[in-house]
Protein backbone atom coordinates (compact mmCIF):
# COMPACT_ATOMS: atom_id res chain seq x y z
CA UNK A 1 0.00 0.00 0.00
CA UNK A 2 2.71 2.02 0.98
CA UNK A 3 4.71 1.10 -2.29
CA UNK A 4 1.74 2.02 -4.31
CA UNK A 5 1.01 5.78 -2.52
CA UNK A 6 5.02 6.61 -3.22
CA UNK A 7 4.44 5.43 -6.96
CA UNK A 8 1.27 8.04 -7.20
CA UNK A 9 2.93 10.48 -5.55
CA UNK A 10 6.03 10.35 -7.73
CA UNK A 11 4.03 10.45 -10.54
CA UNK A 12 2.27 13.50 -9.81
CA UNK A 13 5.36 15.09 -8.46
CA UNK A 14 7.02 14.44 -12.34
CA UNK A 15 3.93 15.48 -14.61
CA UNK A 16 5.34 18.73 -14.83
CA UNK A 17 9.12 18.13 -15.21
CA UNK A 18 10.79 17.25 -18.99
CA UNK A 19 14.26 15.19 -19.74
CA UNK A 20 15.98 18.85 -21.07
CA UNK A 21 14.97 20.10 -17.02
CA UNK A 22 18.08 20.40 -14.58
CA UNK A 23 17.83 18.92 -11.40
CA UNK A 24 17.23 21.74 -9.73
CA UNK A 25 14.91 22.96 -12.19
CA UNK A 26 12.71 19.30 -11.38
CA UNK A 27 12.65 19.95 -8.04
CA UNK A 28 11.44 23.56 -8.28
CA UNK A 29 8.58 22.10 -10.21
CA UNK A 30 7.63 19.10 -7.96
CA UNK A 31 8.35 21.24 -4.42
CA UNK A 32 5.18 23.61 -6.72
CA UNK A 33 3.21 20.58 -6.91
CA UNK A 34 3.26 19.69 -3.69
CA UNK A 35 1.02 22.98 -2.72
CA UNK A 36 -2.07 21.71 -4.21
CA UNK A 37 -1.02 17.99 -3.51
CA UNK A 38 -1.34 19.32 0.81
CA UNK A 39 -3.49 21.70 0.30
CA UNK A 40 -6.07 20.65 -2.03
CA UNK A 41 -7.77 17.22 -0.13
CA UNK A 42 -7.39 19.67 2.94
CA UNK A 43 -9.14 22.24 0.93
CA UNK A 44 -11.89 19.80 0.11
CA UNK A 45 -11.88 18.47 3.88
CA UNK A 46 -12.62 21.88 4.94
CA UNK A 47 -15.62 22.67 2.26
CA UNK A 48 -17.27 19.43 3.05
CA UNK A 49 -17.45 20.30 6.50
CA UNK A 50 -18.48 23.98 6.45
CA UNK A 51 -20.91 22.58 4.09
CA UNK A 52 -22.25 20.26 7.06
CA UNK A 53 -22.27 23.44 9.40
CA UNK A 54 -24.71 25.66 7.23
CA UNK A 55 -22.00 27.72 5.64
CA UNK A 56 -22.15 27.23 2.33
CA UNK A 57 -20.63 30.10 0.61
CA UNK A 58 -17.46 29.46 2.88
CA UNK A 59 -17.76 25.94 2.14
CA UNK A 60 -17.44 27.00 -1.77
CA UNK A 61 -14.22 28.37 -1.04
CA UNK A 62 -11.80 25.37 -0.51
CA UNK A 63 -13.67 23.72 -2.64
CA UNK A 64 -13.17 25.87 -5.81
CA UNK A 65 -8.99 25.67 -4.91
CA UNK A 66 -9.59 21.80 -5.02
CA UNK A 67 -11.17 21.81 -8.63
CA UNK A 68 -9.20 24.38 -10.02
CA UNK A 69 -6.12 22.40 -8.39
CA UNK A 70 -6.98 19.73 -10.36
CA UNK A 71 -7.61 21.39 -14.06
CA UNK A 72 -4.51 23.04 -13.00
CA UNK A 73 -2.29 19.76 -12.36
CA UNK A 74 -4.03 18.30 -15.62
CA UNK A 75 -2.84 21.60 -17.45
CA UNK A 76 0.79 20.80 -16.44
CA UNK A 77 0.62 17.72 -17.62
CA UNK A 78 -0.52 18.41 -21.08
CA UNK A 79 1.88 21.83 -21.46
CA UNK A 80 4.92 21.10 -19.37
CA UNK A 81 4.46 24.97 -18.61
CA UNK A 82 5.20 25.60 -15.31
CA UNK A 83 4.84 29.50 -15.11
CA UNK A 84 1.05 29.74 -15.60
CA UNK A 85 0.34 26.73 -13.10
CA UNK A 86 2.99 28.79 -10.71
CA UNK A 87 0.85 31.86 -11.12
CA UNK A 88 -2.73 30.50 -10.32
CA UNK A 89 -1.33 28.69 -7.74
CA UNK A 90 0.48 31.54 -6.23
CA UNK A 91 -2.77 33.65 -6.40
CA UNK A 92 -5.25 31.06 -5.38
CA UNK A 93 -3.42 30.11 -2.47
CA UNK A 94 -2.53 33.78 -1.23
CA UNK A 95 -6.11 34.93 -1.71
CA UNK A 96 -8.71 32.35 -1.06
CA UNK A 97 -7.54 31.12 2.76
CA UNK A 98 -8.64 35.16 3.16
CA UNK A 99 -11.68 35.00 1.05
CA UNK A 100 -12.57 32.19 3.64
CA UNK A 101 -11.67 33.77 6.56
CA UNK A 102 -14.00 37.11 5.96
CA UNK A 103 -16.82 34.74 4.92
CA UNK A 104 -16.45 33.29 8.60
CA UNK A 105 -16.04 36.48 10.08
CA UNK A 106 -12.52 37.27 10.95
CA UNK A 107 -9.34 36.24 12.66
CA UNK A 108 -10.77 34.54 15.47
CA UNK A 109 -14.45 33.17 13.88
CA UNK A 110 -12.52 32.07 10.83
CA UNK A 111 -10.00 30.14 13.50
CA UNK A 112 -6.83 32.01 11.60
CA UNK A 113 -7.36 29.85 7.93
CA UNK A 114 -5.08 32.49 6.36
CA UNK A 115 -2.22 30.73 7.82
CA UNK A 116 -2.43 28.75 4.74
CA UNK A 117 -1.98 32.02 2.75
CA UNK A 118 1.49 31.69 3.76
CA UNK A 119 2.58 29.04 1.32
CA UNK A 120 2.33 31.82 -1.31
CA UNK A 121 5.79 33.25 -0.69
CA UNK A 122 7.03 30.07 0.24
CA UNK A 123 6.28 28.91 -3.06
CA UNK A 124 7.77 32.27 -4.35
CA UNK A 125 10.60 31.59 -2.56
CA UNK A 126 11.49 27.92 -3.83
CA UNK A 127 11.11 29.32 -7.58
CA UNK A 128 12.99 32.23 -8.13
CA UNK A 129 13.33 32.25 -11.37
CA UNK A 130 10.42 34.04 -12.51
CA UNK A 131 9.10 35.42 -8.71
CA UNK A 132 9.65 37.72 -6.11
CA UNK A 133 9.54 35.96 -2.71
CA UNK A 134 9.53 39.53 -1.15
CA UNK A 135 6.76 40.84 -2.36
CA UNK A 136 4.72 37.90 -1.94
CA UNK A 137 5.31 38.15 1.64
CA UNK A 138 5.02 41.80 1.30
CA UNK A 139 1.27 40.94 -0.41
CA UNK A 140 0.47 38.49 2.47
CA UNK A 141 1.45 41.09 5.36
CA UNK A 142 -0.96 43.82 3.39
CA UNK A 143 -3.56 40.97 3.40
CA UNK A 144 -2.93 40.76 6.98
CA UNK A 145 -2.75 44.57 7.84
CA UNK A 146 -6.36 44.91 5.58
CA UNK A 147 -7.70 41.76 7.74
CA UNK A 148 -6.82 43.10 10.79
CA UNK A 149 -8.98 46.44 9.91
CA UNK A 150 -11.97 44.46 8.46
CA UNK A 151 -12.17 42.61 11.71
CA UNK A 152 -14.81 44.53 14.13
CA UNK A 153 -16.73 44.80 10.90
CA UNK A 154 -16.64 41.51 9.52
CA UNK A 155 -18.19 39.86 12.79
CA UNK A 156 -21.07 41.51 12.71
CA UNK A 157 -22.31 40.48 9.47
CA UNK A 158 -21.62 37.09 9.27
CA UNK A 159 -23.52 33.87 10.52
CA UNK A 160 -22.04 32.69 13.49
CA UNK A 161 -19.89 29.54 14.23
CA UNK A 162 -20.38 26.83 17.06
CA UNK A 163 -17.83 27.65 19.45
CA UNK A 164 -16.67 24.29 19.26
CA UNK A 165 -16.24 24.19 15.71
CA UNK A 166 -14.48 27.46 15.76
CA UNK A 167 -11.75 25.34 18.31
CA UNK A 168 -12.25 22.82 15.99
CA UNK A 169 -11.03 24.61 12.83
CA UNK A 170 -8.88 26.09 14.74
CA UNK A 171 -6.47 22.98 16.08
CA UNK A 172 -6.96 21.78 12.40
CA UNK A 173 -5.88 24.70 10.52
CA UNK A 174 -2.52 25.02 12.79
CA UNK A 175 -1.65 21.57 12.68
CA UNK A 176 -2.09 21.13 9.23
CA UNK A 177 -1.21 24.37 7.89
CA UNK A 178 2.02 24.46 9.94
CA UNK A 179 2.64 20.07 9.18
CA UNK A 180 2.12 21.37 5.13
CA UNK A 181 4.83 24.14 5.30
CA UNK A 182 7.27 21.51 7.31
CA UNK A 183 6.70 18.85 5.07
CA UNK A 184 7.55 21.22 2.15
CA UNK A 185 10.53 22.23 3.40
CA UNK A 186 11.66 18.67 4.35
CA UNK A 187 11.10 18.14 1.28
CA UNK A 188 13.00 20.35 -1.01
CA UNK A 189 15.59 20.59 1.37
CA UNK A 190 16.20 16.49 1.75
CA UNK A 191 15.99 16.57 -2.56
CA UNK A 192 18.17 19.31 -3.14
CA UNK A 193 20.57 17.47 -0.54
CA UNK A 194 20.24 14.61 -2.80
CA UNK A 195 20.76 16.39 -5.41
CA UNK A 196 23.92 18.01 -4.05
CA UNK A 197 25.43 14.88 -3.62
CA UNK A 198 24.41 13.22 -6.72
CA UNK A 199 26.18 16.22 -8.51
CA UNK A 200 28.96 15.82 -6.01
CA UNK A 201 29.61 12.36 -6.86
CA UNK A 202 29.36 12.84 -10.85
CA UNK A 203 31.77 15.47 -9.62
CA UNK A 204 34.01 13.50 -8.35
CA UNK A 205 34.02 10.42 -10.81
CA UNK A 206 34.54 13.07 -13.58
CA UNK A 207 37.97 14.34 -11.38
CA UNK A 208 38.72 10.78 -10.81
CA UNK A 209 38.54 9.70 -14.68
CA UNK A 210 40.36 13.31 -15.51
CA UNK A 211 43.29 12.47 -12.95
CA UNK A 212 43.41 8.84 -14.49
CA UNK A 213 43.69 10.25 -18.07
CA UNK A 214 46.53 12.91 -16.76
CA UNK A 215 47.89 9.98 -14.82
CA UNK A 216 48.13 8.17 -17.86
CA UNK A 217 48.68 10.67 -20.20
CA UNK A 218 51.91 11.27 -17.70
CA UNK A 219 53.11 7.99 -18.14
CA UNK A 220 52.83 8.32 -21.90
CA UNK A 221 54.62 10.88 -21.67
CA UNK A 222 57.65 9.61 -19.34
CA UNK A 223 57.50 6.94 -21.58
CA UNK A 224 58.07 9.01 -24.91
CA UNK A 225 60.36 11.01 -22.75
CA UNK A 226 63.07 7.96 -21.99
CA UNK A 227 61.76 5.42 -25.19
CA UNK A 228 62.51 5.78 -28.43
CA UNK A 229 59.10 6.34 -30.60
CA UNK A 230 59.84 3.92 -33.10
CA UNK A 231 61.63 0.65 -31.76
CA UNK A 232 60.08 1.20 -28.36
CA UNK A 233 64.25 1.04 -27.36
CA UNK A 234 65.12 3.41 -24.32
CA UNK A 235 66.81 6.73 -25.62
CA UNK A 236 70.19 8.13 -24.76
CA UNK A 237 68.53 9.72 -21.45
CA UNK A 238 66.98 6.26 -20.06
CA UNK A 239 70.52 4.30 -20.89
CA UNK A 240 72.48 6.80 -18.67
CA UNK A 241 69.89 6.32 -15.50
CA UNK A 242 70.62 2.20 -16.61
CA UNK A 243 74.09 2.73 -16.71
CA UNK A 244 74.82 4.93 -13.37
CA UNK A 245 72.74 1.69 -11.53
CA UNK A 246 74.98 -0.82 -13.76
CA UNK A 247 77.86 1.27 -12.55
CA UNK A 248 77.23 1.03 -8.73
CA UNK A 249 76.74 -2.53 -8.64
CA UNK A 250 79.61 -3.44 -10.69
CA UNK A 251 81.62 -1.44 -8.41
CA UNK A 252 80.34 -3.15 -5.10
CA UNK A 253 80.96 -6.49 -6.94
CA UNK A 254 84.10 -5.26 -8.61
CA UNK A 255 83.42 -6.02 -11.58
CA UNK A 256 83.73 -4.22 -15.36
CA UNK A 257 81.06 -2.91 -17.85
CA UNK A 258 81.48 -3.13 -21.68
CA UNK A 259 80.04 0.02 -23.75
CA UNK A 260 79.33 -1.54 -27.16
CA UNK A 261 78.47 2.05 -30.08
CA UNK A 262 76.65 0.57 -33.06
CA UNK A 263 76.28 2.06 -36.24
CA UNK A 264 74.86 0.23 -39.33
CA UNK A 265 77.11 -0.31 -42.21
CA UNK A 266 74.51 0.16 -45.07
CA UNK A 267 71.41 1.43 -43.74
CA UNK A 268 71.66 4.93 -45.69
CA UNK A 269 71.91 3.26 -49.09
CA UNK A 270 68.17 1.19 -47.77
CA UNK A 271 67.20 4.68 -46.37
CA UNK A 272 68.02 6.36 -49.59
CA UNK A 273 66.67 3.65 -52.08
CA UNK A 274 64.25 1.82 -51.09
CA UNK A 275 62.69 4.63 -48.91
CA UNK A 276 61.90 5.98 -45.09
CA UNK A 277 59.39 3.32 -44.73
CA UNK A 278 61.81 0.38 -45.48
CA UNK A 279 64.44 2.25 -43.49
CA UNK A 280 61.98 1.82 -40.54
CA UNK A 281 61.45 -1.88 -41.08
CA UNK A 282 65.15 -2.63 -40.75
CA UNK A 283 65.37 -0.42 -37.75
CA UNK A 284 62.71 -1.98 -36.12
CA UNK A 285 64.36 -5.85 -37.44
CA UNK A 286 67.74 -4.44 -35.71
CA UNK A 287 66.00 -3.33 -32.50
CA UNK A 288 64.68 -7.02 -32.15
CA UNK A 289 67.61 -9.05 -33.44
CA UNK A 290 69.69 -6.91 -30.53
CA UNK A 291 67.14 -7.58 -27.76
CA UNK A 292 67.18 -11.04 -28.67
CA UNK A 293 70.65 -11.35 -27.98
CA UNK A 294 70.78 -9.83 -24.81
CA UNK A 295 70.53 -10.54 -21.19
CA UNK A 296 68.09 -8.83 -18.63
CA UNK A 297 70.51 -7.28 -16.57
CA UNK A 298 72.27 -5.94 -19.79
CA UNK A 299 70.88 -2.35 -21.89
CA UNK A 300 70.49 -1.46 -24.84
CA UNK A 301 69.63 2.20 -26.51
CA UNK A 302 68.77 3.88 -29.79
CA UNK A 303 70.84 6.85 -29.78
CA UNK A 304 70.76 8.21 -32.93
CA UNK A 305 69.46 7.58 -36.97
CA UNK A 306 71.26 3.73 -37.20
CA UNK A 307 73.37 3.95 -34.13
CA UNK A 308 72.90 1.93 -31.08
CA UNK A 309 74.61 1.10 -27.53
CA UNK A 310 74.62 -1.43 -25.94
CA UNK A 311 75.93 -2.47 -22.08
CA UNK A 312 77.00 -5.32 -20.93
CA UNK A 313 78.32 -6.63 -17.22
CA UNK A 314 81.12 -8.36 -18.46
CA UNK A 315 82.45 -9.58 -14.95
CA UNK A 316 86.00 -9.87 -14.81
CA UNK A 317 86.21 -10.89 -18.50
CA UNK A 318 87.17 -8.23 -20.76
CA UNK A 319 87.02 -10.84 -23.82
CA UNK A 320 83.12 -11.25 -23.11
CA UNK A 321 82.77 -7.89 -24.43
CA UNK A 322 84.31 -8.96 -27.79
CA UNK A 323 82.43 -12.11 -28.35
CA UNK A 324 79.56 -10.39 -27.96
CA UNK A 325 80.17 -7.21 -30.83
CA UNK A 326 80.79 -10.55 -32.85
CA UNK A 327 77.19 -12.02 -32.12
CA UNK A 328 75.73 -8.49 -32.69
CA UNK A 329 77.56 -8.36 -36.50
CA UNK A 330 76.38 -11.40 -37.35
CA UNK A 331 73.02 -11.07 -36.25
CA UNK A 332 72.49 -7.74 -37.99
CA UNK A 333 74.18 -8.99 -41.26
CA UNK A 334 70.80 -11.60 -41.23
CA UNK A 335 68.47 -9.05 -39.87
CA UNK A 336 67.48 -8.18 -43.77
CA UNK A 337 66.61 -12.11 -44.55
CA UNK A 338 63.08 -11.67 -43.62
CA UNK A 339 62.91 -7.99 -45.78
CA UNK A 340 63.12 -8.67 -49.65
CA UNK A 341 65.16 -6.96 -52.34
CA UNK A 342 67.47 -5.37 -49.79
CA UNK A 343 71.29 -5.30 -49.43
CA UNK A 344 73.10 -6.81 -46.47
CA UNK A 345 73.48 -4.93 -43.74
CA UNK A 346 76.45 -4.40 -41.44
CA UNK A 347 77.66 -2.94 -37.98
CA UNK A 348 80.72 -1.33 -37.11
CA UNK A 349 81.17 -1.06 -33.20
CA UNK A 350 83.22 0.83 -31.05
CA UNK A 351 83.48 -0.67 -27.16
CA UNK A 352 85.17 1.44 -24.16
CA UNK A 353 85.18 -0.63 -20.43
CA UNK A 354 84.14 0.86 -17.38
CA UNK A 355 86.00 1.29 -14.77
CA UNK A 356 89.67 0.59 -16.93
CA UNK A 357 88.82 3.41 -19.40
CA UNK A 358 87.01 5.82 -17.81
CA UNK A 359 84.26 5.79 -15.00
CA UNK A 360 82.40 8.77 -16.10
CA UNK A 361 79.19 8.08 -18.25
CA UNK A 362 79.61 10.11 -20.59
CA UNK A 363 83.22 9.61 -21.32
CA UNK A 364 83.15 6.34 -21.78
CA UNK A 365 80.09 7.11 -24.56
CA UNK A 366 82.31 9.29 -26.68
CA UNK A 367 85.47 6.48 -26.21
CA UNK A 368 83.28 3.79 -27.92
CA UNK A 369 82.20 6.23 -30.28
CA UNK A 370 85.33 7.21 -31.22
CA UNK A 371 86.68 3.51 -31.36
CA UNK A 372 83.28 3.17 -33.64
CA UNK A 373 84.39 6.08 -35.85
CA UNK A 374 87.93 4.58 -36.35
CA UNK A 375 87.17 1.09 -37.32
CA UNK A 376 84.12 2.54 -39.37
CA UNK A 377 87.00 4.51 -41.47
CA UNK A 378 89.15 1.20 -41.92
CA UNK A 379 87.44 -1.76 -42.16
CA UNK A 380 83.49 -1.29 -41.57
CA UNK A 381 81.83 -4.36 -40.06
CA UNK A 382 84.40 -4.98 -37.77
CA UNK A 383 84.67 -3.85 -33.75
CA UNK A 384 87.42 -2.22 -32.28
CA UNK A 385 88.38 -2.00 -28.28
CA UNK A 386 88.80 2.04 -27.23
CA UNK A 387 92.31 2.90 -26.62
CA UNK A 388 94.06 6.09 -26.06
CA UNK A 389 96.19 6.31 -29.19
CA UNK A 390 93.71 3.86 -31.14
CA UNK A 391 96.06 2.12 -32.48
CA UNK A 392 94.20 -1.23 -30.72
CA UNK A 393 92.48 -3.00 -33.57
CA UNK A 394 91.12 -6.16 -33.73
CA UNK A 395 89.15 -7.22 -37.31
CA UNK A 396 87.04 -9.80 -37.82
Amino acid sequence: MIELANRVLNFFLNIGSQETDSKSLRLQKSSLILLPLIIGPAAFIWGLLYYYLGHYVSASIPMSYSFISIYNLWHLHRTKNIVPFLKIQMFLVLFLPFFLMWSLGGFAAGSYVMIWAFFAPIAALIYKPTTRPLCWFCYFVTLVVVSTIMDPFLIQYTTPMPQIGIELFFLLNIAAGLSGVFYLFKYYIEENEKNANESLKIEHDALLEKSRELEEANLKLQDLAHHDPLTSLPNRIHLEQSLSKMFSLAKRNNQAVAILYIDLDGFKIINDNFGHDKGDEVLESVAKSLNSLLREEDSIARVGGDEFIVAINIGDDSSYAEKVAQRIIDKIGRSNENISDLPQLGASIGISLYPAHAEDIRALIKFADQAMYNIKLTSKNSFEVYDENMHTITQV
